[in-house]
């Protein structure tokens, strides 16, 4: 969809592991700490494998923090290099302080397919950032997006709802945030104590989960109320999340004749799919 309709894509998978802490990821979990990563030169490589051998035009990057330092740079020079980066759109998480601290290297990963960056922006809150051990500030996330504009990169945000101390009033402010911010997509989430997380051990032992059911643990049913929303209020304010940054008619338009090829398909899926209605029937099934 984002690459076209009829583009093939391909995974790479770059390294394994994250050296941050987050409290609701469940990765750095499962690889015990440790982060652990190909050379570039093999990087490039599997990338040029899927261009010319299945002619995938989408990579995904599927690390959960590749990191934008030095070894992005060479990777960027390696596939300029090798010819094929203006036919490509490559896509991966980064970390909004991670863009701010590397900036100057937008411009190579534009050039190089490095087109489009979901980043996890979380929350407005300074606080619940701190709760989440995010290590991030609100004011990264504003100039990060900001420079991935200024460069032609798509800029996906994913937020969260759903904290034990959100209230209504927590998510309104979230909401405006998210709207001043202006990424080209939003992605709202709601807080999921995945099994082996910090966040689990912590509900379990307070007695916060009301869901058992596997199945649910989805990031779109709440499995936890906060300490004043029942689980189908965080259901309505996800909604209303989704609502509040898609409903406006400027914002739509602007998606559907973006000069960025990524948003403007994007957009122009989310109008024939009618998405929110579909997202509407999800969370109130």
């Amino acid at each position: 969809m984002m690459a076209g309709s009829k583009a093939r894509y391909g995974m790479i998978e770059a390294s394994r592991g994250c050296p941050h802490r987050c409290i609701f990821c469940s990765q750095w979990k499962l690889w015990q700490g440790t982060w652990r990563h190909k050379s570039v030169k093999r990087i490039a490589d599997e990338i040029e494998f899927c261009y010319r051998n299945y002619g995938s035009k989408l990579l995904w990057l599927t690390d959960d923090n590749f990191g934008l330092g030095e070894r992005m740079s060479a990777l960027c020079d390696e596939l300029i290099k090798r010819g094929f980066s203006d036919d490509i759109t490559c896509f991966m998480q980064a970390r909004c302080d991670d863009v701010v601290r590397n900036q100057s290297l937008l411009p190579k990963m534009s050039r190089a397919g490095i087109n489009w960056l979901l980043m996890g922006v979380e929350s407005h809150s300074k606080s619940i950032l701190e709760s989440f051990n995010k290590g991030t500030k609100p004011e990264d996330a504003k100039t990060a997006v900001r420079l991935l504009k200024e460069n032609g990169i798509f800029s996906q945000a994913t937020c969260i709802v759903g904290d034990r101390k959100d209230s209504t009033e927590s998510i309104a402010d979230l909401r405006e945030f998210v709207k001043d911010l202006d990424p080209d997509i939003a992605i709202f989430m709601i807080l999921t104590p995945f099994p082996g997380t910090d966040l689990f051990e912590e509900a379990r032992q307070k007695g916060w989960i009301q869901d058992w059911n596997w199945a649910n643990y989805d990031m779109v049913h709440a499995i936890m109320p906060t300490e004043t929303l029942s689980r189908q209020q965080v259901h309505e304010e996800l909604y209303g999340c989704y609502r509040s940054f898609y409903r406006s008619w400027r914002r739509r338009l602007s998606g559907i004749f973006s000069k960025n090829k990524i948003k403007r398909r994007a957009y122009r899926y989310m109008a024939r799919q009618n998405v929110l209605r579909q997202l509407k029937s999800l969370i109130r099934a």
